[in-house]
Formats: C-alpha cells, structure tokens, sequence
C-alpha cells in the first residue's frame, strides 16, 4: 500500500470524550497464514468487537452468517466486529471506525504480504487510536529460504526487524527439529518474542491489568501480576524493561509516575517495544500483569515484577 502517514491526513471525525482504541497491525510475507488468522480472530467467541481494515474483502473468508449488513465499503458482523475496506487509505478507514469507536474494542489493520506493519503502525499515532503492538506471522517451512533470496530477502527480514511478536506458522507440517531451527535462527535477527500458532486472542492483544487470572486455553500460558503501590521513576521502568526475562511476551498495567503522581500512566510492554501513555479514566489500579511463554520460571518472571515494588 501507498498510504503514507501525515497530519493533513489523519482521520477528521473524532469524539475527544471517547478513549483511544488500541491499533494492533499483522503483517507477514506472503502465504504466511494472515487471513487464517483474521478468520479465527473475527469469529472467535470470546474475543473483543473488532474493527478490522483490510485491502480486500474477497481476501476474507466471512461466514454469511455472520453478517449483519454490508455498506459499501464496510461489513457489519453480528457478534459486533466490522471490516473496513483500505480502499480509500488509511484515513478513510480510519475515520469510519472513529464513528463507530463507541461499539469497538480494538482496531486491527491487515498489511500486504509485500508491505511493512512497522510503517503501516505509525498509523497507531492517529488521534483517537494509540498503537499497540506488531503482530508478524512467518512461515516456518521457508522463512529461512525467503530470507535468502535476493529479490523478497530484504522485504521479509524488514518485516521481521519491525515485529513486536513473532507468530510462527505451518508448523503441524514441521518435524521439531526444524521448529527449533528455525525459532533459533529468527531469535539471531531479532529480539521479539517467538510463538507457535496457535495462540489465544488474549496473546495478541495482552491481558487488562486486572486479568491475572484470564483463561489463555488453549495453551497453558504462564501469569503473574504485582501491586505498584508507589510511583515509579520512568528511568525505573526503561531499565525494567531491559530486564525482562526471555519468556515475556506482554506486560501492561496503570501505574504512576514520579514526574506526574496526580495521574495513572499506562504502561504498554509489547516484546521488545515499551510505550509509556496518560490514562484517560479515572480508575487506580496500580497493578502490573505479565504474559510469558509456557516453560517460563514463574519464579523469574515473579522476581521481575516485583523489581517494581521492592516491598513484595
């Protein structure tokens, strides 16, 4: 895609008494399993009402069931998601979803398979949206081959560099050895997190502060969670951060900081990548949920929370 972010562009039809929704983008190569994914995120029962913007509605599989009603430009499922055609660009997309901000939990914007999610993330920026994470699927029986070649290479490492997780995919057609291989290998490019597909909604999009104990099936995620009951220095939390222990892939929660203790900051941690944001509501949770790989020490990723409240 073409579309390129910059003010004179930004969606117009924003309602300032609305929270921001969280923008998450997927991309990956060609063939790497995005609209399965898509699939399984719009119909997922328990997931949240999804804003889904997409190049082409032909891409997506959508159960006719499903559908409510289809405007032009914009599908209305029953279970309260809504594809938005990119068509028009971003801007367009993204100022229909700002009229329907009120019924939606989250935005989720589908790249090409030759574009790159970190740019397209930017979007995240957009008045009445904060991003919130790069989901990249590779495929694991030729992301190593692709990678090598001399015409798509520099695209699909690209968009690897640019990932805040790395989903890999096809590997119920992987012997293990070749999974290990190449999880390996991709933890040699970048420091993003590496999981297997499939993975709960829940995964891709972090638990809310107070989910500690939120149901990941199908897989046996590791949680924990720690009380913040002081404010932090932001140099605390950067360091913190660089800590994190191998298995974390997420970690949000409201705490407060130093140089502003009258307000909560939400602390995004996605992979490698920490966003810092006032919180808009009035709630004082002051707490602090991690989500990391099965096989994780709970005991190192208990220690590592706790490092923000040292009396735990």
């Amino acid at each position: 895609m073409g579309h390129h972010v910059g003010r004179k562009n930004f969606p117009r039809h924003i309602n300032m008494n609305q929270p921001p929704l969280p923008l998450t983008v997927i991309g990956g190569y060609l063939g790497a399993g995005k609209t399965t994914l898509i699939n399984q995120l719009l119909t997922d029962s328990q997931s949240e009402r999804l804003a889904l913007l997409i190049n082409d509605f032909g891409e997506v599989n959508i159960d006719q069931s499903l559908i409510a009603s289809h405007d032009g430009d914009t599908i209305s499922l029953t279970n309260g998601c809504i594809c938005c055609s990119l068509a028009d660009g971003f801007a367009s997309a993204l100022d229909t979803v700002n009229q329907n901000a009120h019924r939606l939990d989250r935005v989720i914007i589908e790249v090409s398979g030759v574009g790159q999610p970190a740019k397209v993330a930017l979007w995240g920026q957009s008045p009445g949206f904060y991003a919130d994470g790069v989901v990249v699927l590779v495929n694991g029986q030729n992301i190593m081959q692709r990678a090598e070649d001399p015409y798509v290479g520099e695209t699909v490492l690209t968009q690897i560099l640019g990932a805040d997780l790395l989903l890999l995919t096809h590997t119920d057609l992987m012997k293990a050895p070749q999974v290990a291989e190449v999880t390996q290998w991709l933890a040699t490019k970048h420091q993003a997190p590496v999981l297997e597909s499939p993975v709960a909604p829940a995964i891709l999009y972090g638990l809310p502060p107070t989910g500690a104990d939120t149901d990941l099936a199908p897989v046996d995620f590791l949680t924990a969670s720690v009380v913040v009951n002081e404010p932090l220095e932001q140099s605390t939390l950067e360091l913190w951060a660089k800590t994190r222990p191998g298995g974390v892939i997420r970690a949000k929660g409201l705490v407060k900081i130093s140089d502003h203790p009258e307000n909560q900051t939400d602390v995004q941690l996605f992979g490698p990548r920490l966003v810092l944001r006032p919180h808009p509501s009035e709630q004082t949770l002051n707490t602090m949920v991690a989500i990391a790989r099965p096989g994780t020490p709970r005991a190192a990723l208990v220690k590592w929370l706790n490092q923000l409240s040292p009396a735990n």
